[in-house]
């Protein structure tokens, strides 16, 4: 009897239980980390009473912790305009990581400042990151005045 055809069934066996025992990480146990009530921005911002369209200074995102680690932003206005989105945490805790995230945060900012808002799109292979990004950016954006 020939032995291919029983170790290449063994093998397909053995692949397919791998396969089904194979965890993803889902979103799912992301949490967002909120500012207390009222906190505006970090420390040396300049906040500037007034309306959503006359605000000038920068705000400060929450931290949003997702599977792979942290992202957290800062928003700068000038006007009531986010003249600049600065990543102040991102994942690169290990090359993978470091990659996505140095390759999707300029284009989210690029898109942020386009969109002069956090209705922006994620960027194809780092959901996560994308997700966190937009999560942090509508928290500070949140925190304008009314």
């Amino acid at each position: 009897m020939p032995i291919r055809p029983i170790v290449a069934t063994f093998l397909t066996a053995v692949a397919l239980v791998l396969l089904l025992s194979f965890k993803t990480p889902t979103a799912s146990g992301s949490s967002v980390t909120t500012p207390p009530q009222g906190a505006q921005g970090t420390q040396g911002t300049t906040v500037v009473t007034g309306s959503r369209s006359t605000y000038s200074g920068q705000l400060t995102g929450s931290a949003v912790n997702m599977p792979y680690g942290t992202v957290q932003v800062q928003v700068a206005f000038q006007n009531g305009k986010i003249t600049d989105v600065v990543t102040l945490q991102a994942p690169n805790d290990n090359r993978h990581s470091a990659d996505i995230t140095s390759y999707s945060t300029p284009q989210l900012r690029s898109e942020a400042l386009s969109a002069q808002s956090a209705q922006i799109n994620t960027v194809s292979g780092a959901t996560y990151t994308s997700e966190a990004y937009i999560q942090s950016l509508q928290s500070a954006l949140d925190q304008l005045p009314a």
